[in-house]
């Protein structure tokens, strides 16, 4: 790593949004050092609730203790309905959203956890700093899984409106640096090479069943495009380069430019 920064400088970095700098650094400035905050949208809280869910039945059963379908469904509820942060309900009501939550959970129990080793749910990992590159790595990490060659690997649980295709294919674009993230911490906190290719689960929340889609998608060696080689250095690399000059210039053009998504959006000159 030849980027030379401030080693006194040490900059948090969740694994979370890590994707989010690299699409518009403007407005992770404002969410992750600006510490400014907006309502969480309507299919945000739905995903979180769908993932506290299905957390809770992988959790149990690798712990080896029961757990019902009923029980799941009560998180899923008490998410839904008494979250603990601001929630704009305005593009997707509280009954739609349980409604679609319940599908996704029963789905993902039915199809999803059955094909899964874990070994590991919600993983919270001591942080990695980076010291030459002025980053220190957060994250907790989903799922850590076993494949059938005895390879460990990382899991992500996503939903939005398309992240599975009617085909079944699973979107993994624009995953790679989280993923690379919750690879490094993990080889670091299990003391063990994760080498399986990183896994997307799945969860399309439309609001029919037939559109409501699941499925696992991979990632070869989101690691390698992370840390780079030493020939051609990785996207930490470039991180590094935005947070040491400080230029956190904008993107109008990025899908998450709107007033309900960026907290700069009202002054923000690079959209003027």
């Amino acid at each position: 790593m030849n980027i030379a920064v401030n080693p006194t400088k040490i900059i948090p970095i969740r694994a979370s949004s890590l994707s989010d700098l690299f699409d518009c650094p403007a407005r992770w400035e404002a969410k992750n050092l600006l510490n400014k905050r907006m309502p969480a949208g309507a299919r945000t809280r739905l995903g979180t609730a769908i993932h506290e869910a299905v957390t809770q039945w992988d959790h149990m059963h690798l712990i080896g203790e029961s757990v019902s379908t009923e029980e799941c469904s009560e998180i899923l509820h008490q998410q839904i309905w008494q979250p603990n942060e601001e929630v704009d309900w305005a593009d997707l009501d509280q009954n739609s959203a349980e409604s679609i939550g319940h599908a996704l959970v029963n789905k993902y129990i039915t199809q999803i956890a059955p094909t899964q080793k874990f070994i590991g749910v919600e993983v919270r990992c001591e942080s990695l700093i980076l010291a030459d590159l002025g980053i220190e790595l957060t994250g907790t990490i989903d799922r850590i899984y076993e494949n059938d060659e005895g390879e460990l690997g990382i899991g992500d649980i996503k939903t939005g409106k398309t992240s599975v295709g009617s085909d079944g294919v699973v979107k993994t674009s624009g995953h790679t640096p989280q993923m690379g993230i919750y690879t490094v911490l993990a080889a670091h906190a299990l003391q063990e090479s994760v080498t399986a290719p990183a896994r997307i689960y799945g969860l399309t929340t439309a609001k029919t069943d037939k559109g409501q889609h699941v499925g696992i998608g991979e990632i070869e060696s989101p690691a390698e495009v992370l840390l780079g080689t030493e020939e051609e250095p990785g996207l930490l690399h470039h991180a590094a380069k935005i947070l040491k000059h400080g230029t956190f210039y904008g993107n109008s053009k990025s899908m998450l430019c709107n007033e309900k998504f960026c907290p700069a959006f009202a002054t923000c000159k690079f959209r003027k």
